[in-house]
C-alpha cells in the first residue's frame, strides 16, 4: 500500500483542493490503521520498523488535528481508531471508544437500509452520505459521512475509514429556510389583498394572489398589459401617479374604485413599492390593492352617525335645560301651597284649594319622574311587561277618560270608533294605556281650541298574523317635516318657546315607540307639514279568538289594625306615611336608620316593616336580612321602598328577604290592599 501523502497544490480551484484533503485524511488513517497493526508486529524488529512507526505516530498526530471526526473500524464494526475530531464531535474519549461497534455506540440511523449501502460500498469502494447520530450527552446530529473501504494485497475487504463532518447547522438553516419559503408563499396565497408586479411603466408581470378577488379566471391575458387600464377618470390620474412615485425610488398610494370581472363595485386603497436591484435601483414594482369596500361603506356610517350623534348632543342639552325647567316648575305651586296651609287664617276653602294643588302638583312630578325612569328602564332592556289577554275597547276607553277632561277644556271634539266585533290582545294593558294616552294627549295639547281630534280602531284586513291598526288624528297644529323622520327619536322636540305653554318633557313619543315595538307592533307618524294637522297609525298583533271571560273576583277583605314599623332616612317622607295610616286606624311607629329600626323593632314587634333601601350606614338590604335572622320577624311582612324598580333590584330585595317592592312615591292604594290581604304570609317570599 502506498502511503505517500498526494502533493497539494495552493493554487488549485477548492473542489480540487477539498478532494485532495479528503484523500489526503484517508491516507494518513490508513497509515495510522497500519501503525496499530505494525505495533503488534513491532517487537523484535529492526531499527527500521522503530522508525516506521515513528512516522506512522506522527501522521497519526496530524491526523488529530483534523476538525473532521476520523473512525476506522473493522468488518465487524468494531472501532479501531478514533481520533480528536471524534472525540470533541461525539463526548467519548479513545479509550472509551476504541472496541465498541460503531452503529451501536451512535445509534446510526440510515437513511437506507443498511444491505444498499454496503453493496454500493463493496461495489464501489466507496459510500458518501448522510447519516443521524447521536452523541454522549443524548443530542441527535445530522452527519455527512465518506466511506472509504481499504482492501489488503489479495484485495480483500480490510478495514473501513469514515471520514465524518457535523452538518447539523446547515440542515437547521435549509430547513429553516424551507418552511420560511412555505410560510411567506401561504400568507400570500391566503392574503386578502390583491398582490401584483409591475413594471417601471405599470404594465402587469404576474399576480401573486388575488385573481379571485378581481373576478380573473385566467391572468395570462391580463399579463405585459398596462395595469392603469382597470381605472377611469381620476383614479387612473392618481395610479399613473402612483406609479411614477415608485418608479423613482418612493411611494405610491391611492383610493380608488372599479368594477371586477363580475361586474361587483369596489373600492381598493392601493400601495406601491419599488423593488431594488443591489445598487438600490428600481427594477420592478410590487402593487398591493386591498377591497376597501366595508370600510368605505362603514366610514360613511360612520359620518353619517356622528351628524346623527351631533343632533342628538344637541337635542340632549336642549332637553336637559328644559327637564331642569319642568322639574322646578311645581315648585312654585307647592311652596305657595304649603305657605298657605301654614296660614293660621287661611279658610277652610283655600285649604282645600291648596291640597288640591300639592295633590295635582306631585303627580304632574311622578309622571314626569316615572316617564323618565321608564325610557331608561326600556332603553336598557330592564323592563318587563305584564301581558294577559285583553280587550283593545277596555284600552282605549281608559285612555279617552283620561284625556275627555282635557278637550273639554279646550272646546275639542274628541271622536271614538271602537271595532266591532271587539279585538283582544295578549298584552300589558297598563303600558298600552300609557301609550294611547301619551298620543292622545299629544293631540290635546298641540291641535288648539276648537279642533277635532279623532281615535279609530279597525281590524286589519288579509294581514297574517293578524293584527289592529289605531289611529289617532287631529287638525291642530302639525308637524315640521325636518322633525317628522325624527319624532321617535330620544331628546328630539319640535321648537321650544319661552312660554312652555304646553308643558311635558317630550319624551313620550319615545316611549309610545318603544313600548309598541316591545308589544310585537309598530307606529307611524304622518303630517302634510304645520297647520296641517298629525296622525299616528299603531299596527298591534291580536289573538285569534276571545279569550274566556275572567274568574270573578274574590271577596274583598275588611281592613285590619296593624303595627306598622316605617324606616326612611328622609324624616319628611317617613312621619308624613306614619300620620297616613295612623289615620287608616294602623298604629306606627318611624325609625330615621339601620340601627335604630333594629332597636324599635325588637320593642314595638311591628307586623309590617315599610323599609327605605338607601339608608345610609345600614341599609335597607342589611336591615332586612338582620330582621329576618331574629325568631320574632320570620312572619314579618317587609316592604322595601326604593327610587328603583329593575329585575336586579326586585332579586336583591327578594335575596334580602323582603316580601315586596315599592316604588317611590308609594302607591297608597296598592299598600292599602296589601295590608288587607296579604297579612299573614309566607316570610321572606316575594310573591
Amino acid at each position: 500500500m502506498n502511503n505517500v501523502l498526494p502533493s497539494v497544490d495552493p493554487l488549485a480551484d477548492p473542489a480540487r483542493l477539498h478532494a485532495q484533503t479528503v484523500a489526503m485524511n484517508e491516507a494518513l488513517i490508513l497509515a495510522a490503521v497500519r501503525q496499530h497493526e505494525l505495533a503488534d508486529e513491532a517487537e523484535g524488529v529492526n531499527l527500521r520498523l522503530q522508525k516506521t512507526a515513528g512516522e506512522l505516530a506522527e501522521k497519526a498526530r496530524l491526523l488529530d488535528m483534523t476538525h473532521d471526526a476520523i473512525i476506522v473500524r473493522g468488518m465487524e464494526g468494531d472501532i479501531r481508531y478514533w481520533n480528536r475530531g471524534a472525540e470533541e464531535l461525539y463526548g467519548w474519549s479513545r479509550e472509551e471508544a476504541m472496541g465498541q461497534f460503531s452503529n451501536d455506540l451512535l445509534k446510526t440511523e440510515f437513511p437506507i437500509p443498511i444491505e444498499q449501502m454496503l453493496e454500493v460500498l463493496y461495489r464501489t469502494d466507496h459510500w458518501v452520505g448522510e447519516l443521524v447520530h447521536t452523541k454522549r450527552d443524548g443530542a441527535r446530529i445530522t452527519v455527512l459521512v465518506r466511506k472509504t473501504l481499504d482492501r489488503d494485497g489479495a484485495g480483500n475487504p480490510g478495514v473501513i475509514l469514515e471520514n465524518i463532518t457535523d452538518i447539523t447547522a446547515r440542515k437547521q438553516a435549509e430547513e429553516a429556510l424551507r418552511r420560511s419559503e412555505e410560510f411567506n408563499r401561504s400568507i400570500i396565497e391566503s392574503s386578502p389583498d390583491c398582490i401584483k408586479v409591475l413594471d417601471l411603466q405599470g404594465n402587469l408581470l404576474s399576480m401573486e394572489s388575488g385573481q379571485a378577488l378581481l373576478g380573473i379566471e385566467d391572468i395570462r391575458p391580463f399579463l405585459n398589459t398596462s395595469w392603469l387600464d382597470f381605472w377611469t377618470g381620476e383614479d387612473r390620474v392618481a395610479a399613473a401617479a402612483a406609479v411614477q412615485a415608485a418608479a423613482a425610488g418612493g411611494e405610491g398610494a391611492f383610493v380608488g374604485f372599479f368594477r371586477t370581472l363580475r361586474g361587483e363595485p369596489k373600492w381598493w386603497d392601493v400601495a406601491i413599492s419599488p423593488i431594488l436591484d443591489i445598487h438600490r435601483k428600481a427594477v420592478r414594482l410590487l402593487a398591493i390593492s386591498r377591497d376597501v369596500t366595508p370600510r368605505r361603506a362603514l366610514e360613511e356610517t360612520l359620518a353619517q352617525r356622528a351628524a346623527e350623534l351631533g343632533r342628538a348632543d344637541r337635542s340632549k342639552d336642549e332637553f336637559l335645560a328644559m327637564l331642569a325647567h319642568e322639574l322646578r316648575n311645581p315648585l312654585a305651586p307647592l311652596r305657595n301651597a304649603a305657605a298657605i296651609l301654614q296660614t293660621a287664617e287661611a279658610t277652610v276653602a283655600e285649604r282645600t284649594q291648596a291640597q288640591r294643588i300639592i295633590g295635582r302638583q306631585i303627580e304632574n312630578m311622578s309622571r314626569m319622574i316615572d316617564d323618565l325612569l321608564d325610557v331608561s328602564r326600556i332603553t336598557e332592556g330592564k323592563i318587563e311587561l305584564r301581558k294577559q289577554p285583553v280587550a283593545l275597547e277596555a284600552i282605549l276607553t281608559a285612555a279617552t277618560s283620561l284625556v275627555r277632561s282635557g278637550c273639554t277644556v279646550r272646546h275639542q271634539e274628541l271622536a271614538v270608533s271602537m271595532p266591532s266585533p271587539p279585538v283582544f290582545l295578549n298584552a300589558d294593558a297598563t303600558r298600552l294605556e300609557q301609550v294611547f294616552t301619551n298620543l292622545l294627549g299629544n293631540a290635546c295639547k298641540y291641535s288648539g281650541d276648537g279642533c277635532h281630534i279623532s281615535l279609530s280602531a279597525d281590524r286589519a284586513v288579509g294581514v297574517e298574523p293578524p293584527e289592529v291598526i289605531v289611529r289617532v288624528r287631529d287638525d291642530g297644529a302639525g308637524i315640521d317635516p325636518e322633525l317628522l323622520p325624527r319624532v321617535f327619536d330620544l331628546f328630539v322636540q319640535e321648537t321650544r318657546s319661552l312660554d312652555r305653554a304646553h308643558g311635558g318633557l317630550g319624551i313620550g313619543l319615545t316611549l309610545v315607540s318603544r313600548l309598541v315595538k316591545l308589544h310585537g307592533g309598530s307606529v307611524e307618524a304622518h303630517s302634510q307639514g304645520l297647520g296641517h294637522g298629525s296622525e299616528f297609525i299603531v299596527h298591534l298583533p291580536i289573538l285569534r279568538q276571545a279569550p274566556p271571560p275572567p274568574a270573578p273576583p274574590p271577596p274583598v277583605a275588611q281592613e285590619t289594625a296593624r303595627r306598622i314599623l316605617i324606616v326612611d332616612d328622609n324624616t319628611d317622607s317617613a312621619r308624613s306615611m306614619a300620620i297616613l295610616q295612623t289615620r287608616r286606624g294602623h298604629v306606627t311607629r318611624v325609625a330615621f336608620t339601620g340601627p335604630d329600626a333594629l332597636a324599635v323593632a325588637a320593642e314595638f314587634l311591628p307586623e309590617v316593616v315599610l323599609l327605605d333601601i338607601g339608608l345610609p350606614g345600614m341599609d335597607g338590604f342589611e336591615v332586612a336580612r338582620r330582621l329576618r335572622e331574629m325568631p320574632a320577624f320570620a312572619g314579618t311582612f317587609l316592604v322595601a321602598m326604593t327610587g328603583y324598580a329593575s329585575s336586579e333590584d326586585l332579586h336583591a330585595a327578594k335575596q334580602a328577604g323582603f316580601d315586596e317592592h315599592l316604588v317611590k312615591p308609594v302607591d297608597l292604594e296598592v299598600l292599602r290592599d296589601w295590608l288587607r290581604t296579604r297579612i299573614p304570609t309566607s316570610p321572606g317570599k316575594l310573591r
